[in-house]
């Protein structure tokens, strides 16, 4: 009768031992889920993200921005001989 009862009380906390490890299990399996939810919604983010960064720093688009908003003027460049002569008049002024 004795073994019996051990044996009953070895049981009970045997089946807890796993009810409790189970709990805990279940816990863990609810936040790798968020985790893995909230890692593909960074990357869906992330993917958004550089594909608009793709639209607003293409040449096109920089180009528009720029006519719209930038007063700007289009200007020549000089030649090389006219650059000569302007850089030896500042060294001369020296």
């Amino acid at each position: 009768m004795k073994s019996l009862i051990v044996m009953v009380a070895m049981f009970s906390m045997i089946l807890t031992a796993i009810t409790i490890l189970k709990h805990q299990s279940s816990k863990l399996d609810l936040k790798i889920q968020t985790a893995n939810d909230l890692r593909n919604k960074l990357q869906y983010d992330l993917s958004f993200l550089k594909s608009e960064w793709e639209y607003l720093s293409s040449p096109r688009n920089i180009e528009k921005m720029s006519n719209i908003h930038l007063k700007y003027q289009h200007g020549s460049l000089i030649n090389f001989e006219d650059f000569l002569k302007i850089l030896n008049s500042k060294v001369s002024l020296k």
